[in-house]
């Protein structure tokens, strides 16, 4: 009797102690698809990420509709478990506007930077980090892309678990070097839950307009990806939703998938009639 006492006593202690019990849940978190140039997940990861953009314009943007296609690649570098080299921004941009502007084809500026997790509980599935962007003016000015003296982008992400939930925070300011230019403060939400190889996800963005520019006499500013230097933009703000989600093909391939239409409107609002965006992370962790 004492030794099946201690065979069970002895099981009881293995098993809580077993990997179950001490698990990273930060493993079991989705990175956001929505605003992919400034929404930074907190976690550190070495990885590459094709990105496709189709983002459809609003009949009452000055182009009176037509829609921008991106091609882009991102890559991130983890220099530990903590620590994090990243390039965020790049692409090659297709513009179709349907007045205005003529078609137009070219590369998109880069911004590149690091983020560091002050903070870090995998148990608890909790993180926050720190990080710094700087977008280099080196794009194509066919698809307004190249103007100004770039921006820098501080930002804070962070992350937690709420139950089966996984919520995840992004915010942070785009300052311009140049007046020619606008800059931004970005809010970003998103909430994924875990159904065995698919999690469904929710996402909320953004985007307000500190200071106008002084390069285009338009009202709506260029959302994410593009910064017009709106003139009558000071002010504005673009809120969009997205629904999607990410797919694990593999221990280290997701593909993600999110269509987003914009929840505001008036000025400010008119540069985004929907948007899908997908891609596809490539981990090396």
């Amino acid at each position: 009797m004492r030794r099946a006492i201690a065979l069970i006593l002895t099981g009881i202690a293995c098993f809580g102690n077993s990997p179950v019990a001490s698990a990273d849940r930060l493993d079991e978190m989705i990175s956001p698809i929505t605003n992919p140039v400034n929404f930074e997940d907190p976690r550190a990861r070495t990885e590459v990420r094709p990105i496709f953009v189709y983002h459809k314009l609003d009949k009452d943007f000055v182009t009176q509709g037509g829609d921008v296609r991106i091609y882009a690649l991102q890559a991130r570098y983890a220099v530990n478990d903590r620590f994090a080299l990243i390039a965020t921004k790049d692409g090659y941009v297709v513009m179709h506007p349907d007045e205005v502007l003529n078609d137009e084809t070219g590369w998109g500026n880069v911004a590149a930077g690091f983020k560091y997790a002050f903070y870090k509980d995998g148990q608890s599935g909790q993180i926050a980090t720190a990080g710094l962007r700087y977008e280099i003016p080196m794009g194509n000015r066919d698809v307004l892309q190249g103007y100004g003296d770039g921006m820098i982008n501080p930002f804070m992400s962070a992350a937690t678990t709420l139950g089966p939930v996984n919520l995840m925070m992004g915010t942070g300011f785009r300052l311009r070097f140049n007046d020619e230019d606008s800059s931004f403060f970005d809010f970003d939400l998103h909430a994924d839950t875990k159904f065995g190889w698919f999690s469904p996800s929710l996402e909320l963005n953004v985007v307000n307009v500190l200071q106008s520019g002084k390069r285009l006499p338009i009202p709506d500013e260029g959302q994410d990806y593009f910064n017009f230097g709106a003139t009558e933009s000071e002010g504005t703000t673009i809120v969009t939703a997205g629904i999607g989600g990410r797919a694990q093909l593999a221990d280290n391939v997701s593909f993600g998938l999110a269509y987003q239409f914009p929840i505001s409107s008036g000025a400010g609002s008119h540069v985004t009639d929907w948007r899908v965006t997908s891609d596809l992370i490539l981990s090396f962790n």
